[in-house]
């Protein structure tokens, strides 16, 4: 967008200067009188693109704008900007399918960028694309957000933070133990508690669906999306996946709305039933001391 703003500007001038040159007599031997065949092409002005590595004053949002503001990371802010990357050969607004595919590289960037998978602590990604004025002008980046939220089961709230994430997540930020209340089959709230106390439920990781998989509603489609977290809770515990299928487990997708844009991020939990609990981290334990086991 802003390169045509800058052919539009370069037009004016060069009509005010031809308009100027016409009170004379003749123009100068210099003019060759052909006014186009110098100028830039449209398609051939590169517009503004993001920068990686900068920080936000503004909440995260799948739109991204050149009046997003840019803000030291020392000082307060809400987002970190960690890649980014070109819809390559797309012509149309980017689908289901070209959003996924960004956010792969997103993730695997922000792997780099951070140190460790972004997924693992209390962060959301967010991935923003041009403006429609933006890409009809020719924009094709896409920029990947990482926020701090409130919680990764619970209400997300944006949450304001100091200093870059880069290299460097913090250990509070860390997804660990939860305290799951559930109502029948439905897990209710899911706070994060220290390991140390009484806990009935544990972050295991988390994974990115299929495009092809369907968000669960049926217990059929639920049942995909629980073998999926069942794995990752089996090399969590360092047991086999028969073995892991004996304990429970939270399956949390994003919002229906996301995940069809594209977005299949599915975190997982595993759950203690009958009201058991547990006072230290399942994680390598093969299974010892894990109530249900």
């Amino acid at each position: 967008m802003r390169g045509r703003l800058t052919v539009g500007t370069m037009l004016a001038a060069l009509l005010t200067n031809l308009a100027l040159a016409g009170c004379g007599t003749a123009l100068p031997a210099e003019v060759d009188q052909k006014l186009t065949d110098d100028w830039v092409k449209v398609a051939d002005v590169k517009g503004w693109v993001p920068e990686a590595g900068v920080c936000l004053g503004v909440v995260s949002r799948d739109t991204g704008r050149y009046t997003d503001a840019v803000v030291d990371c020392a000082k307060s802010h809400y987002g970190e900007v960690v890649h980014v990357g070109e819809f390559k050969g797309l012509t149309t607004s980017p689908g289901p399918k070209d959003n996924a595919a960004a956010l792969a590289e997103c993730d695997k960037e922000a792997a780099t960028y951070l140190g460790r998978a972004w997924s693992l602590a209390r962060l959301e990604m967010t991935l923003a694309v041009p403006t429609p004025t933006a890409w009809d002008g020719g924009a094709r980046w896409f920029r990947c957000d990482l926020a701090e939220v409130s919680s990764v089961f619970d209400e997300r709230d944006w949450v304001q933070r100091t200093g870059s994430l880069k290299g460097d997540v913090p250990a509070a930020l860390l997804v660990g133990c939860t305290h799951s209340q559930d109502k029948g089959e439905t897990i209710v709230k899911m706070p994060e508690v220290a390991c140390g106390k009484a806990h009935n439920s544990e972050f295991v990781g988390a994974y990115r669906a299929s495009l092809s998989t369907a968000y669960p509603k049926s217990d059929r489609q639920w049942n995909v999306i629980h073998d999926k977290c069942q794995d990752l809770a089996a090399k969590f515990l360092g047991v086999s996946a028969s073995s892991a299928s004996r304990i429970g487990v939270i399956s949390s997708p994003n919002s229906a709305e996301s995940w069809a844009a594209g977005d299949h991020m599915v975190r997982c939990a595993i759950f203690f039933y009958d009201g058991k609990t547990m006072k230290k981290s399942a994680k390598g334990t093969k299974g010892k001391g894990v109530p249900g086991w």
